[in-house]
């Protein structure tokens, strides 16, 4: 049983370094793909003008709030303490629905800028699949990541950079 074991064991481990020893790999950077693409500039310069428009409606309301503190500030003295209580609550109330505000654009403008790089970003991969097929690959890592730590530490010259044959490819379709 023993020997069956080990015999067993011999062949998974040989047929695991020939599996890997079969594995062709490469490597790509989408984010430096994605920083040339024609369609991103111009994915950019929506979202710019859909935040300059949240920016300018923001800051009529911001305006209104500060003359409203002012206002309250120049009569408050005047004011009986019950006045003041209310006055203070409405102003608290308004500077509520000011940060409420500014939360929603915020996120109307991240969910219109994943629903616009999307189609971007399926496209890219599907480039990738592509050229990782036209090149036999079979792996490929990507080189760089959201918060800019490297996936990849080391590729040997043996790896396949593809990131310039995917950016040369889509900017030609």
């Amino acid at each position: 049983m023993k020997r069956l074991i080990a015999i067993l064991t011999l062949f998974l481990i040989a047929g695991a370094v020939d599996v890997s020893a079969q594995v062709k790999i490469g490597y790509t950077n989408p984010e430096v793909i994605l920083s040339q693409l024609p369609e991103v500039k111009i994915v950019d310069q929506e979202i710019g003008r859909l935040l300059e428009k949240k920016d300018s409606l923001l800051a009529i309301i911001e305006l209104e709030l500060q003359n409203d503190f002012n206002d309250y500030n120049a009569v408050k003295d005047n004011l009986t303490q019950q006045e003041r209580q209310e006055r203070e609550r409405k102003l608290l109330e308004k500077n509520q629905e000011f940060e409420d505000e500014r939360q929603n654009s915020l996120n109307e403008v991240q969910q219109m800028q994943i629903k616009m790089i999307q189609p971007i970003e399926a496209k890219i991969f599907a480039e990738i699949k592509n050229v990782a097929d036209s090149l036999g690959l079979d792996l490929i890592l990507n080189e760089g990541s959201v918060n800019g730590g490297a996936f990849i530490f080391y590729a040997s010259e043996k790896q396949i950079n593809i990131t310039e044959m995917v950016l040369e490819n889509l900017k030609q379709s």
